[in-house]
């Protein structure tokens, strides 16, 4: 339902912002419409209508717009009044730009406008080095991010709906495609880790710290540090030898923290390397000696990231050993977007509740949750909204959470959080409970090559008709015409490909194990051309949604790797029909006995799918890196 608002004087401070809002749901300023009146309160957000006006009490700016969402929820009823506070004092979501997709500026103001309407107020941007460093123009080269210009935009244009923009950036690790630069290879430690104790890397980092204070307002700043499994161990052994991990981390941090408060931040890290350099992994049982705890800087905020544990239980058990350092501690989550071209909705949602209610229960008041974009960024950024949806929900409801949630996802994009959960179909071949948010049949089955056949040890034969189930259902969601059908769109499409080429793989083999020439002839001439009609128009989609969303920085790797698979099927249908006219006495592929991908030696017990993200693993066997 359109809502209508007719603004008193009051409420005319958002009156540009409203407007704006128009883009991405049905809110528009009018004569004849809901008169609404706002002020600034201190007491969380109350929102009142009585007949034909409504008044909108609020503590954040930002709750102006989550109360202007709860009057189009409930835009049928004549009166009511709901008070809500926020639990959470900082609550948002952090948006990779560093896996390819770098979001376009369009994009980026819709996500921050949604957050808005949500009641979430800080949006953190992860870009490893997709942002201008002016001091070093190789730091993102080619990579088309951000700007510094783009970034104060975003940051003006988020302050107008009171969110507020968080930089979220890596000063240790995730720096690859910076290091590959030789005019950085004396920084780099090993693969992707800076080199510690080396003042050209503080001299870089201070560059980086320094570009984004220009362009955001905020006094918080993520500073990464996560997962840097080659600190110390290559260069930094060859210059000064061997020193304890936990000492070497330590000191390097404390660098670090003192550039930040150069420069006003009050820095943030991700806490995990701690429980690695001492247990060697991260969701552990073991307690970290006080002595440790002592070394680590206490003007850190520490991070927590959890998005994979079923056990409330963990959620506590884990956030109880943070609370042992002297530090404020944070929490991440997932909104599971990183497993392939399809996400994880549903796994996302479950987990959030287990989370989120870890951390109310613990007293931890500052939560986000990430959107990783892992091996290419396959997915639309837009399948988070539900997940968003939750975070907020949690933050300022006791009750009835679910149904909230649904109800303002389908009033911001006109889906139910249940037809959202549709999209993770393509994923959901066999029933598994609880479900392996890893397992993403629909990108291995997608990517692999048609004759070599890698995964199809793991395809049942449901599987073509589950696929073409999810078409059906898929493209009767894509054809409402919402602005947001485009995902669902693409995703039909990409079903209605699997359909046919999830199994080609199974039935190539099959033929040529029996010689069955017939039926050698049926794939290369009728599935297969049906095949590639099918594949050219969901590259179509693929890209309509790509480029509708991010800029083309990284679609490139898209291009190499769809046009490697339809080559590979051109070949494949080329060698079937050299094979059944007798140009070739065998198919040295077809010829290989077909082996689990996950080297398992009984199913049982084990769900048929696995999970394999990376399509170099996905397309190949063979040699397909540096070496």
């Amino acid at each position: 339902m359109k809502l209508k608002l007719s603004l008193t004087e009051s409420a005319e401070r958002f009156a540009s912002q409203i407007e704006m809002l128009g883009a991405i749901t049905d809110i528009a300023v009018t004569n004849d419409g809901l008169k609404l009146s706002c002020e600034k309160g201190c007491d969380g957000l109350t929102v009142t209508k009585e007949n034909n006006a409504a008044h909108i009490l609020f503590e954040k700016d930002v709750e102006f717009f989550r109360g202007l969402l709860t009057l189009k929820v409930r835009a049928g009823e004549t009166s009511f009044r709901v008070h809500e506070k926020a639990h959470f004092a900082f609550n948002g979501e952090m948006l990779d730009n560093s896996r390819n997709s770098v979001l376009n500026m369009k994009t980026a103001k819709e996500v921050i406008m949604y957050s808005a309407l949500l009641g979430l107020d800080n949006v953190l941007l992860y870009n490893e080095e997709t942002f201008e460093v002016p001091e070093d123009p190789y730091f993102g080269y080619m990579r088309m991010g951000y700007s510094k210009k783009d970034v104060r935009e975003l940051t003006d244009f988020a302050k107008g709906f009171g969110v507020t923009i968080v930089p979220c950036i890596q000063t240790l690790a995730h720096l690859a495609q910076t290091l590959r630069w030789a005019c950085h290879r004396d920084i780099c430690d090993a693969g992707d880790t800076l080199l510690v104790e080396e003042e050209k890397t503080y001299a870089l980092i201070e560059n980086i710290i320094k570009s984004w204070r220009d362009c955001v307002d905020t006094d918080i700043a993520n500073i990464g540090m996560d997962e840097a499994f080659y600190l110390g161990r290559g260069q930094y052994m060859d210059k000064h030898g061997y020193k304890p991990h936990f000492e070497l981390m330590c000191e390097h941090l404390k660098r670090v923290i003192k550039i930040c408060k150069k420069y006003n931040f009050k820095p943030m890290i991700w806490s995990d390397m701690f429980f690695h350099l001492v247990f060697g992994g991260y969701y552990t049982d073991g307690v970290i000696d006080q002595e440790l705890l002592d070394m680590v800087p206490t003007d850190v905020i520490l991070t927590y990231w959890d998005y994979y544990s079923t056990d409330k239980e963990k959620y506590d058990r884990q956030i109880k050993k943070h609370l042992a350092f002297k530090n404020e501690i944070a929490f991440a989550g997932g909104a599971w977007k990183w497993s392939g071209i399809v996400p994880s909705i549903d796994h996302s949602m479950h987990v959030t509740k287990l989370a989120l209610e870890a951390c109310r229960e613990n007293g931890i008041s500052t939560v986000f949750t990430t959107a990783w974009g892992d091996n290419g960024a396959e997915a639309s950024i837009m399948t988070i909204l539900p997940v968003l949806a939750l975070f907020a929900e949690i933050s300022y409801s006791e009750t009835d959470v679910d149904q909230k949630v649904s109800d303002k996802i389908e009033a911001l994009t006109g889906y139910t959080t249940s037809e959202f959960m549709t999209l993770c179909s393509l994923n959901r071949t066999t029933e598994v409970n609880p479900i392996v948010p890893q397992s993403n049949p629909a990108k291995y089955l997608f990517f692999q090559d048609p004759l070599m056949g890698l995964f199809d040890y793991h395809v049942l034969p449901s599987f073509p008709a589950h696929f073409a189930a999810c078409a059906e259902t898929l493209n009767a969601l894509a054809n409402r015409g919402e602005k947001l059908s485009y995902v669902f769109d693409t995703l039909s499409k990409l079903a209605a490909v699997l359909e046919l080429k999830c199994d080609l793989g199974v039935q190539l083999k099959a033929a040529y194990d029996a010689d069955d020439k017939p039926a050698l002839t049926r794939l290369a001439d009728i599935v297969i051309p049906d095949l590639l009609s099918r594949f050219d128009v969901y590259y179509e989609a693929f890209r309509t949604q790509w480029y509708k969303e991010s800029r083309p920085g990284g679609f490139d790797v898209q291009d190499l790797r769809f046009g490697g698979l339809k080559q590979r099927i051109l070949n494949a249908q080329r060698t079937v029909r050299a094979y059944v006219n007798g140009e070739i006495e065998a198919i040295s592929e077809l010829k290989q006995k077909r082996l689990p991908f996950d080297c398992r030696t009984s199913d049982e017990g084990r769900d048929i799918n696995v999970d394999c993200n990376f399509w170099n693993y996905i397309s190949t066997p063979n040699v397909n890196s540096n070496f």
